[in-house]
């Protein structure tokens, strides 16, 4: 399958294309709105293979949870270039493509981006290699310690910017617990994974309406409209 990923969850935008086997990633952190930088990572990827557009075939895109409007980007352009192009989209949690990247075996992962207000967009889940992460706490909008009060015992991988503004409060509460910063998911392993779950249910991704965005919590603005209605 040549598939094109996509996530803009976070400030780490995720463009990886595998096209007959190669694979052009161009995932990086980017400052700048990713309304302006995602076209033209897509654009670049496609050029790196030769390609265009319409040599995809499957496409997968981050759902979050994460930032607002940077799922609305992500979820949005590919529901649009699944219609254009006519081809399935598989939706995905954000969290669970930085976990397939992890390569070190039957360990937990702790994917933790920062949502301010002392709490992150996180999941927790158990690595085994060979199999897809297994999910231990759901993707969500969660006090740091929530995600650490299980299994104190294990060993923890944590990783996210939310992991990192946090540290202090996992390590004193986790015996062993390891973060890597700067991570970045691997594309080969997300376009595994990808794979994977269309292969083993097609018609689960026939449908680009079924992909909506997962948010996880109400934005400020929504919040506030809420206040003033009452």
């Amino acid at each position: 399958m040549n598939i094109l990923i996509l996530d803009t969850a976070t400030s780490i935008e995720i463009v990886a294309i595998r096209y007959e086997g190669t694979i052009a990633d161009k995932s990086s952190t980017t400052q700048n709105s990713h309304s302006v930088t995602l076209f033209s990572s897509i654009d670049d990827a496609c050029k790196e293979l030769g390609i265009t557009i319409h040599d995809i075939n499957c496409i997968a895109v981050g759902i979050g949870p994460g930032s607002f409007t940077g799922i609305r980007i992500a979820v949005t352009t590919a529901r649009m270039l699944a219609q254009i192009l006519e081809v399935p989209l598989v939706g995905i949690h954000t969290q669970m493509l930085y976990a397939c990247s992890i390569v070190t075996d039957n360990v937990d992962c702790i994917v933790a981006f920062d949502a301010k207000k002392s709490r992150v967009f996180a999941a927790r889940y158990r690595i085994q290699q060979g199999k897809l992460p297994q999910v231990v706490i759901p993707p969500g909008d969660y006090p740091v310690r929530h995600l650490c009060e299980i299994d104190t015992s294990k060993h923890i991988i944590a990783i996210g910017d939310g992991a990192l503004k946090y540290n202090n409060e996992m390590t004193a509460l986790i015996k062993n617990i390891t973060f890597l910063p700067g991570f970045l998911p691997q594309p080969e392993a997300m376009v595994a994974m990808i794979e994977n779950l269309y292969t083993d249910n097609p018609q689960k991704y026939a449908d680009y309406h079924q992909v909506v965005p997962f948010y996880s919590r109400k934005s400020d603005a929504e919040i506030m409209r809420e206040l003033k209605n009452k």
